[in-house]
């Protein structure tokens, strides 16, 4: 995840992946311009935070916040079909 420190929706995403216990990477992008940039034309996505995960070995962009909310709605209704 490639986030800002300050983003409250960076800090929401990174409160619910603490919560949920799972394992993850933070980039901090505060002095990192060029390079958050770079990550946001990677992944198409133009704000943070950028939330991506690796399914079979490929990485795939989730998206922000409330795509990270979204996704893990259909992880769950995945387990329980």
């Amino acid at each position: 995840m490639w986030i800002k420190s300050h983003c409250p929706f960076c800090i929401k995403a990174k409160n619910e992946l603490y919560r949920r216990k799972l394992d993850h990477t933070i980039f901090v992008m505060d002095d990192k311009p060029e390079q958050l940039d770079a990550m946001k034309a990677t992944f198409g996505h133009p704000t943070v935070p950028i939330i991506s995960v690796f399914d079979q070995s490929k990485e795939v962009l989730i998206g922000g916040y409330t795509d990270l909310l979204t996704w893990f709605t259909k992880q769950n209704e995945e387990q329980n079909d």
